[in-house]
């Protein structure tokens, strides 16, 4: 779990996009599936996999791309339509200028909705694109089926407890050295980062070189909105059911128990009325990655609930 009291600046950008993750298409990760669409709906780039009856839209974190989401959609696309989204600056694709860009997001992804046709997804977030699951279902539940989110909250846990000043100040502290990187700074930065964080460290170079693909300006603008948002006070507009995962590990770095991260877990969720939190151990920030057979077997058995209703 990360830390509620300690406020480290590279964690607090990348927390919400690397921590712990190991590379996409890794030796143990099949490679992406190749897409059988792909195209742009405003600043979103959008890949479909998959015919089935039920849609899934997916959602990756911070500097992330459709990669992050390889084993996934390779288990999940014999039996529903996948979208994966691409957010602006992530992964290769352009920036936008628009702003705020988590508002430039959801009126594109209403957008996709309405000019694909796609009726009451079940939308899968990680980190920041679970937090961006999290906003659409208080908009327009009435559009979702449901929403799951991996390790994605309505608030950054460590600034919980924050004021609104306090969120933004340490916001603009955080961003502001990331938004001057040169691609080569970035790649070094992750690297570093990486080495301590991935589950593996001989992962290190390939995962930073594939985040390290994303515009580090890019990276610095979602963080900053990403840490000064609390959609805490509208949880209770999400009608539609919610299933949190939580990566729980043992760690030196790590003082709480899985019960005492599940109670956290579920404070900062107790608003939104149909959610349900469930650990995923051991694993960190990107437990689809750490444990995909366990990611596999609670999503699949989520949305097995969805179909009956």
């Amino acid at each position: 779990m990360r830390s509620r009291s300690v406020l480290r600046p590279f964690a607090l950008v990348l927390g919400l996009a690397a921590m712990s993750a190991l590379p996409a298409r890794a030796q143990s990760l099949p490679p992406l599936p190749a897409p059988a669409a792909s195209f742009e709906v405003g600043s979103l780039h959008v890949d479909r996999f998959g015919s089935g009856p039920m849609t899934l839209v997916l959602i990756p974190g911070l500097g992330c791309g459709t990669w992050v989401w390889a084993g996934t959609i390779e288990h999940f696309a014999s039996d529903y339509t996948i979208y994966a989204i691409t957010l602006p600056g992530f992964d290769g694709q352009p920036m936008t200028s628009r702003r705020p860009l988590f508002d430039a997001f959801s009126d594109d992804f209403w957008t996709l909705l309405s000019s694909a046709h796609i009726e009451r997804p079940v939308v899968v977030g990680h980190s920041l694109g679970g937090t961006l699951a999290i906003a659409l279902a208080e908009q327009h539940p009435d559009r979702l089926r449901a929403v799951v989110a991996l390790d994605g909250l309505p608030v950054f846990p460590a600034l919980a407890t924050a004021t609104p000043a306090q969120r933004q100040a340490t916001a603009a502290k955080v961003a502001a050295p990331y938004a001057s990187f040169t691609h080569a700074q970035l790649l070094a930065s992750e690297e570093r980062f990486m080495q301590a964080a991935a589950t593996d460290p001989a992962l290190a170079t390939p995962a930073a070189e594939l985040i390290a693909k994303s515009d580090p300006r890019a990276i610095a603008a979602w963080a900053q909105e990403d840490l000064e948002n609390d959609l805490s006070p509208d949880l209770p507009k999400v009608t539609v059911p919610l299933l949190e995962l939580m990566p729980y590990t043992v760690s030196p770095s790590n003082p709480y128990t899985q019960a005492q991260s599940l109670a956290f877990y579920q404070g900062l969720l107790a608003g939104a009325p149909h959610t349900v939190v469930e650990p995923v151990a051991p694993s960190r920030h990107f437990l689809m990655l750490d444990q995909p057979d366990t990611f596999y077997s609670a999503l699949s058995k989520f949305l097995s609930t969805l179909q009956a209703t």
